[in-house]
């Protein structure tokens, strides 16, 4: 028996030698192989019967530091997201270009500002008009170029935003089908290392997508979490959702119009849930920091054109047009809140009155009023086109010029001239008209405002007035608007726009409507028409750029009275071309936009202040990418030298094995032979 024994030991560690071989073998054959952690597996004594009984091989086992593991997924999922902030602030920073090149707004900005101080000391030469155009041309077009860049990468990341999920789903079904076939191969007593590793590669592409969490059940099974506990893999794997976005452009937001990131059958919204790995960097781009540039944009827009227009607006041409037309259109019973005077006369072409009328704008009820009030005069005519637009047309060979005068024009918080209100000699347009008012962003749609007073909606077929008290917040108001103005087809609704809120009034029959306020709400909302996406509207008047000579140069005389022979106008006159030159350069009050403060800068400061903050975002980004970038690669070689096949450790482990197998046949050998003795006694 003790021959059988010492025989049956001896086989046992040849077996188990063996086996530890090919495990050494197999570590170096995939030394390289990425993903492979070195496998060992320890000999342990057989007992039998309370009995020493040779040698036998336990469980095969990889050599990982989960602790490790764990650390590298969440850098992974770090530095995957400053990688993609980091891949598109350099687009955003190509797109700006260097400060002071021909691409920089501020640039440009100052080189209209320039041109139109030329314009100023001559404003009867055409070569200095067309330069003023030129140059106008050029801005309207740079802003349009910025926007359409701006909304093509916020459309490339809602597109990356499915292209990841579909990476995550099949990263998902992948560990699922390695839990199943991990599980089967311990139900029966397999090593299931080898399949282990596999999976946790899927794991770790899965961090560098999306932040997770893990743990491994009792029978090998990894359960993967949202950091918000939802089960991304856990007896199966659940399937996200996202649709991309047909057409991208500023307002177009999520949830408003950008679909959400959906998670399994329910389809629950888990976008603000993602707070880390690829997927959060392209909702932040998407939705935060590409947003926000276009809002500055945006308002950087709102503010040129507000001042030109006033400015352009106020001058007049020398020698004048024969007709003015607005570049927006209206109904005859639109109503806006008309008050002070404005001033008409019809000159000659060399600038001297024909016939001049102040009209008085209080007691006028709407358009048609004023067309009426302009057409009393013998040399001026007044009309609505076939489009709606306001045409203001001298008679004969007489020219027509306008003076603002004390006019004033109130919807929102804007509160202009007549001549701009109507947009009757604009420089740029924004292809707007007053059908639509949004307010600026605000960080509660159910906080109270604090506000009281009531506002006033005039509309083609009469006016409204809301009441608003202290307690009510944009939801109510909203409610109140609806209530009040359904009929008219009026609407208000609470936008929800990355984590911001804006009340967005709309008119569903394209109708104007104006509106005016006893108190404080508009104003402090910032409640105005048509400015969301005006970089990517604005325009030169198409009537001036093809005739720079309708460019305004002077202004015409405000003098109390005008007398008939009166040179109101003159070839020299660059008044109004000084005040386009002032406006620009003077300071401007700018409301907070995007990531800018509100302050009271020039154009040019404002536009260089938009290149600056994110030049440092993208610097900040940067730095944070490389150290995280760093970290990660540290804790990579923490975790590989834990992990990773030593060639020489295991070459030193196959000599041992090798003498170890050496013995153990010697042993066999020896025992064969005693048996054989023994039987030939026996025999």
């Amino acid at each position: 028996m003790s021959l059988t024994i010492s025989l049956q030991s001896a086989l046992a560690s040849l077996s188990v030698t063996q086996s530890q071989m090919q495990i050494v073998s197999s570590n170096v054959a995939n030394a390289s192989t990425e993903g492979y952690t070195t496998k060992s597996a320890a000999a342990s004594t057989r007992i039998l019967a309370g009995r020493g009984a040779g040698v036998q091989l336990s469980e095969i086992e990889r050599i990982v530091d989960q602790n490790l593991l764990r650390q590298l997924r969440d850098q992974l999922a770090r530095v995957s997201n400053l990688e993609i902030l980091n891949n598109y602030y350099g687009r955003v920073q190509d797109l700006f270009g260097a400060p002071g090149n021909n691409a920089d707004v501020s640039h440009m900005l100052g080189k209209l500002t320039a041109s139109l101080e030329s314009l100023t000391a001559s404003p009867e030469l055409a070569a200095s008009k067309f330069e003023v155009i030129a140059h106008s041309q050029s801005l309207a077009d740079r802003m349009a170029t910025l926007t359409d860049e701006i909304q093509t990468m916020r459309h490339d990341a809602d597109a990356g935003i499915s292209d990841t999920i579909t990476i995550i789903n099949q990263r998902l079904t992948a560990i699922n089908e390695f839990n199943d076939q991990i599980g089967d191969a311990l139900a029966i007593g397999q090593s299931g290392a080898d399949l282990e590793d596999a999976r946790d590669l899927a794991i770790a592409e899965l961090s560098e997508l999306i932040d997770i969490k893990s743990y491994i059940r009792g029978n090998g099974h990894v359960v993967i979490l949202t950091p918000s506990g939802r089960p991304l893999v856990d007896n199966g794997a659940v399937m996200l959702t996202h649709s991309t976005v047909s057409t991208m452009a500023a307002g177009v937001n999520y949830p408003n119009v950008i679909d959400a990131i959906s998670y399994g059958p329910g389809g629950a919204d888990i976008t603000s849930e993602i707070q880390g790995g690829r997927l959060a960097g392209l909702i932040e781009m998407r939705d935060q920091r590409l947003t926000e540039i276009q809002d500055e944009l945006d308002r950087l827009t709102e503010v040129l054109v507000s001042s030109v227009n006033a400015a352009h607006n106020a001058g007049s041409a020398f020698p004048p047009p024969q007709t003015l037309t607005s570049g927006l259109s209206f109904a005859g019973n639109d109503a806006p809140a008309m008050t002070g005077t404005f001033r008409v006369t019809v000159v000659d072409v060399a600038g001297a009155v024909v016939e001049s009328q102040d009209i008085a704008l209080d007691g006028l009820a709407d358009i048609d009023a004023l067309v009426a009030a302009v057409n009393t005069m013998t040399n001026a005519t007044a009309a609505l086109d076939a489009s709606g637009r306001f045409v203001l047309s001298a008679t004969g060979a007489n020219r027509i010029a306008v003076n603002e005068m004390t006019s004033q024009v109130s919807t929102g918080t804007d509160t202009t001239g007549l001549a701009q209100f109507l947009g009757l000699n604009d420089l740029y347009t924004l292809n707007t008209n007053y059908v639509d008012y949004t307010v600026d962003p605000q960080s509660s749609a159910t906080t109270a405002l604090g506000v009281t007073g009531s506002l006033t909606v005039s509309y083609p077929a009469g006016t409204t007035t809301i009441a608003y008290a202290a307690g009510d917040t944009l939801t109510t108001i909203a409610a109140s608007i609806n209530g009040a103005l359904a009929a008219q087809n009026i609407t208000a609704t609470v936008l929800s726009e990355n984590g911001n809120f804006r009340l967005s009034l709309n008119d569903g029959d394209g109708d104007n409507f104006f509106i005016t306020d006893s108190g404080s709400l508009t104003s402090s909302l910032n409640l105005r028409n048509g400015q969301i996406g005006s970089a990517g509207r604005i325009a030169l008047r198409s009537d001036i750029f093809a005739d720079p000579n309708l460019l305004s140069t002077g202004q015409l005389s405000a003098a109390v009275t005008l007398a008939v022979g009166d040179f109101v106008l003159a070839a020299g006159d660059s008044s109004a071309a000084g005040a386009l030159a002032t406006g620009l350069s003077s300071g401007q009050v700018f409301g907070a936009a995007g990531g800018l403060p509100a302050s009271t800068s020039s154009l040019s400061n404002y536009a260089a202040s938009i290149v600056s903050l994110n030049s440092t975002q993208a610097a900040n980004v940067e730095a944070q990418f490389e150290i995280q970038e760093g970290y990660k690669e540290a804790i990579k070689a923490r975790s590989s030298a834990v992990s990773d096949v030593n060639i020489d450790e295991e070459m030193s482990t196959l000599l041992v094995l090798q003498n170890a197998y050496q013995a153990a046949a010697r042993v066999t050998q020896t025992v064969s032979q005693m048996m054989e003795v023994l039987v030939n006694i026996l025999n």
